[in-house]
């Protein structure tokens, strides 16, 4: 999952910061920082693995918790110390933790809820190559073996995200999706122009996620292989039976 890991995988800057209150570690979580494992640290300092907003990243604490460090450590080498144990310890969380914000956004269901497989899409209603990925998902979506999870967005077309409004407000928005999808994109969903709040943050949302993560196109795919690594591919994809069967 190239670019997911890429984005993912960007460090924190270095931090230097003195406390005077006892617990300094749940005055970091506040922060947002989320503690993983327990790492090896230089005397004086105790150190851990961890992520914030599912950026991994070290933290280093004085002994005394009068002082903290949040970055990585290097050795008199230039070697960075803390890649061996955010790659080990660390990956594995953030990776689960962006599959549970993927299950917070604003998607709609294609398929069985019981599928073994479930694939994430961001698509736009303005997207020619969404509508090719989802006619060509049917087989394995009508036998139930996949479940899609279409997180709408609006950045093809100015009139993409008044579409996509039109979707979520609608009775039935799956059956109204899937119509959208039989025809190709041909019967147009309504942009709607005055956008209620709470479908705006929804919308935003589901956006945020796609530079999040590093996709500028849709569709974007997301899903876990047989063996639960995560995999990823922007566009109309090549390999059905990889994203589907492997």
């Amino acid at each position: 999952m190239k670019n997911l890991i890429y984005v993912l995988g960007l460090g924190l800057c270095t931090i230097l910061s003195m406390q005077t209150h006892a617990n300094i570690k749940k005055h970091i979580e506040e922060q947002g920082f989320e503690f993983v494992k327990q790492i090896p640290a230089p005397e004086g300092l105790t150190g851990w693995a961890g992520h914030n907003d599912q950026h991994p990243g070290t933290v280093f604490i004085s002994k005394d918790e009068k002082y903290y460090i949040v970055g990585d450590l290097y050795n008199s080498k230039g070697e960075n110390l803390s890649i061996d144990a955010m790659n080990t310890h660390v990956k594995e969380a953030v990776l689960d933790d962006v599959w549970k914000t993927l299950e917070k956004s604003t998607w709609i269901q294609d398929g069985k809820k019981d599928a073994p497989r479930v694939v994430y899409v961001f698509s736009d209603p303005n997207c020619p190559y969404c509508f090719q990925f989802w006619q060509q998902a049917r087989p394995w979506v009508n036998e139930g073996k996949v479940q899609l999870r279409h997180i709408q967005v609006g950045v093809i077309r100015e009139e993409s995200r008044g579409q996509v409004a039109s979707l979520l407000l609608s009775k039935h928005p799956e059956a109204l999706f899937a119509e959208i999808n039989e025809h190709k994109g041909k019967k147009k969903l309504d942009n709607l122009q005055k956008i209620p709040t709470e479908i705006a943050e929804k919308i935003d949302f589901n956006q945020s996620l796609m530079g999040k993560y590093g996709f500028f196109a849709t569709p974007s795919i997301i899903w876990k292989n047989r063996a639960g690594e995560f995999k990823s591919a922007q566009g109309m994809a090549k390999n059905l039976k990889e994203i589907f069967e492997e």
